[in-house]
Parts: structure tokens; C-alpha cells; sequence
């Protein structure tokens, strides 16, 4: 072979590795460069997403916000007692204290807040604390403050079933459910998407090991009257991302008919609420 040619086509060779070398060491340090991707989640989480967890130190906040975490994701864990909060839980989580019952203590918690999960509610029923000033004033004076901020897309309450009967046993107690459905009637005649989740005797279970039933019109539970903790915590979770589950109110049970993971594609059965 002539030298020439073949130096002439080590050459090109060199030329090829080379480029080959260059755009592996450039594509790698993109991948390098680039956010880790999780396609179960990644087109449901929001980077700029907070969200404000009302009642967080509670029986049934506690689980929204243990969810939450092992989620990885951006919220902030609102108490009334932030000494007994990290007391009971640790300091694992952003505890910041606010009374409801004052207006002016929730304009700062709000900035940059875009969405809330409120499990407010009272074992008052006397008095400042009772259900009148808190599941009815402090749910008021947190959709003042959201609508307020601008910022928050959503609000999400757990509230509870039988809430429309008057003659509700539970309402011997501070009229609780007759203040709870006010609370309802001004989320939904606010500006601010909302989802409503009505549940039933609350149990301390996690969830995911009972199928949820979905319904409406406050009626009687088909197959028992109770929800689990971690259910109606694992549902408040689902309706920030699930785009079925905006303007809607509803009833969650616990039901073993149903299997577990099926629940999250109810929300397209359920009625959407007429603006009040």
C-alpha cells in the first residue's frame, strides 16, 4: 500500500475516534448536567409546587404529611402548638404555628403556598375553640388568606359524612357537622379550585390495604360507614394531581370488595359541584 494513502487513513481514523470520544464525553456530561427523571411521577410533580398542610400535627394529618414526605414532596406542616408538634413528631418536619382563629397570622405562612390540605377541625365544643370559630371561622379565614395571596390553585378539605343531616347524632356536640357544612358552602362559592373528601368513622390504618368506595348525595355507605386515616390521607394526596377530582364534593368509605389500588380512577364517576 502506498504510505501516503495510509497514513492519510490512519489519519481519518483518528479523526473518527475522536469525534466517537467527543460525543460520548459530551452526552455524558449532559446526563450528568441534567435532574434525575422518574416517569411515574415526573408529569405530576411540580417544581415550584408548596403545599400548606393544615392540622398537620393531627390523627389524620400526621399521615398526610408522612405521605407526603416519603414522596419527597415541597410542604410545610402548619400547627397551633409548634412546641408540642416537634415534640410528638421530631424535628423531621418544617413545623410553623399559626392560629386560624386570627386572620393576620396566616398572611405570611401563604407566600408562595400554591396548594392546601386542611384537616382543621375542633374537640371543643364550648367556648373560643369551638367547631363555630374553628372548622367554620378558621377554614373561612384560610380561603380569605389563600384567595389573598394569588398564588394557591387548590384547596382541599376533609370533612365528613352525614355533614347534611340535621338531626346528625354528632351534632349534640357543638353543632359540628351544621358549622362543617358552612365551611363546605364557602369553599366552594370562593375563586379557588377545591375538593371536597366527606369521611366516615375515622380509623387508624394506612393505606392501601382497603378498597375505597366513592359517592355522592351524602347517603348511607354501602358496605360499612368507616375510612381509614391512610385512605382519606392517600386521597387528599391524589386530588392534587388528578385533574378529575377539581370542584368536586364527595364521600370516601373504606370497602374490602373493592381492591385497593383501583380507587384513583373513581374520581371521573363523581359529579362536578354548581358554583354557589
Amino acid at each position: 500500500m502506498n504510505l501516503s494513502i495510509q497514513s492519510q487513513t490512519n489519519n481519518e481514523r483518528r479523526v473518527t475516534v475522536l469525534k466517537s470520544i467527543t460525543t460520548t464525553l459530551f452526552f455524558s456530561i449532559m446526563l450528568i448536567m441534567m435532574p434525575s427523571f422518574n416517569s411515574s411521577t415526573a408529569d405530576l410533580t411540580d417544581e415550584d409546587e408548596l403545599i400548606l398542610v393544615v392540622g398537620a400535627s393531627g390523627r389524620t394529618g400526621s399521615y398526610v404529611i408522612k405521605y407526603l414526605k416519603e414522596e419527597g414532596r415541597n410542604f410545610i406542616a402548619m400547627t397551633s402548638n409548634k412546641e408540642r408538634a416537634t415534640k410528638k413528631f421530631g424535628e423531621k418536619y418544617n413545623w410553623i404555628e399559626a392560629d386560624v382563629k386570627k386572620s393576620e397570622s396566616l398572611d405570611s405562612i401563604m407566600i408562595g403556598v400554591t396548594k392546601i390540605i386542611s384537616g382543621l377541625g375542633t374537640n371543643e365544643f364550648e367556648g373560643p375553640n369551638s367547631p363555630e370559630y374553628i372548622d367554620y371561622g378558621g377554614t373561612k379565614n384560610l380561603i380569605n388568606a389563600a384567595e389573598k395571596a394569588g398564588t394557591v390553585t387548590q384547596f382541599i378539605q376533609m370533612s365528613s359524612s352525614g355533614i347534611t343531616h340535621k338531626d346528625n347524632p354528632l351534632n349534640r356536640f357543638g353543632n359540628v357537622l351544621v358549622w362543617k357544612l358552612k365551611a363546605e358552602d364557602y369553599i366552594r362559592s370562593s375563586s379557588i379550585v377545591h375538593t371536597i373528601i366527606r369521611a366516615g368513622g375515622l380509623t387508624n390504618e394506612e393505606s392501601a390495604f382497603k378498597g375505597v368506595r366513592m359517592q355522592q348525595g351524602d347517603s348511607v355507605a354501602v358496605n360499612g360507614g368507616m375510612t381509614s386515616r391512610g385512605n382519606l390521607a392517600a386521597i387528599c394526596i391524589e386530588a392534587l394531581s388528578n385533574q378529575n377530582a377539581k370542584n368536586k364534593t364527595f364521600e370516601a368509605f373504606d370497602d374490602e370488595t373493592i381492591k385497593p389500588d383501583t380507587w384513583q380512577n373513581s374520581f371521573s364517576t363523581l359529579l362536578s359541584d354548581e358554583k354557589q
